[in-house]
């Protein structure tokens, strides 16, 4: 594990330090027909072994009917299986899976009851693996808002990083892990990683000082939702710097993830006229410098 992380931190920051000088390139759909279709795809991430993958999938985007289910596939003999509800989603509306760097647990987003109150908005939840697979969802309780929340991702530490629209933009945050398992106040990022506009779908890396993320309509950018990058040094997070034309475009580009290796980067494109729905996308992790 401690080699996976020293070759992502050498990888990604050569990404992070060099200048935006890739050529253009759209990247490969991932898995067409098996995990790639016409619904709506997101977020996808995968097991350490590389085998098991769990990603979003909705009939119609996400944003306006505001349902979607986390599948799981499985590689076997090279090829995706079809992916079939995650064994905790397929009941309530479940999207943007992310697996901590140890395996152990596994976050995402649902509308689901609280306590047995149903809700409307949004919010984090985990489940952590057992030896009979995963367990009951837990509701990651204060850290959430009456708002929406989404995207997490967890640093090694243990400290999560999400998106919220509670002020009535979305912003990115973080919590950190209290000694009691819990989590405690959500800290907004602040400026410059968050501005006026729209900020979301963060990942942080494993050691907690680079963060990608999604920005809609930021100035500087290729299209739509494009890519960003920054990196806490000093405890100050550096102005955010976009990731260029090789993976973003004029089209909506957003729900960044790696391979367990980061030797690859997944993102889901989507275009509006004519509409196309949202696939998932992959490309060598080096292509993001040429």
């Amino acid at each position: 594990m401690k080699l996976v992380f020293a070759s992502a931190v050498l990888l990604l920051s050569t990404v992070v330090a060099s200048p935006a000088q890739a050529k253009p390139g759209t990247g490969d759909v991932f898995a067409p027909g098996v995990i790639s279709t016409d619904a709506e795809e997101y977020r996808i991430v995968f097991d350490l072994d590389g085998d098991t993958a769990y990603f979003g999938r909705g009939q119609d985007f996400f944003p306006i009917s505001r349902e979607a289910t986390i599948m799981v596939s499985r590689k076997v003999n090279g090829a995706w299986t079809a992916a079939t509800p995650a064994p905790f989603s397929g009941t309530h509306s479940d999207l943007d899976p992310f697996i901590t760097p140890d395996g152990s647990r596994l976050f995402f987003s649902s509308i689901r009851p609280v306590g047995g109150a149903p809700r409307s908005d949004v919010d984090l939840w985990m489940v952590r693996r057992t030896s009979s697979g995963w367990s009951s969802p837990q509701h990651l309780g204060s850290v959430n808002s009456p708002s929406d929340e989404l995207y997490p991702s967890v640093a090694l530490d243990g400290t999560l990083y999400f998106a919220s629209d509670r002020t009535g933009e979305f912003d990115i945050y973080r919590s950190r892990p209290l000694a009691d398992g819990t989590y405690g106040p959500a800290e907004s990022l602040g400026a410059p990683v968050n501005t006026a506009g729209w900020e979301f779908n963060p990942v942080i890396l494993p050691g907690g000082n680079v963060l990608f993320f999604t920005g809609l309509e930021r100035a500087g950018g290729q299209g739509l939702g494009d890519q960003w990058v920054s990196v806490r040094i000093g405890g100050r997070w550096t102005t955010p710097r976009n990731l260029g034309p090789a993976i973003n475009t004029a089209a909506d580009e957003y729900h960044l993830s790696f391979s367990p290796g980061y030797d690859r980067v997944y993102f889901v494109r989507h275009t509006y006229d004519p509409w196309v729905p949202g696939d998932l996308y992959t490309m060598p992790t080096w292509k993001l410098i040429g």
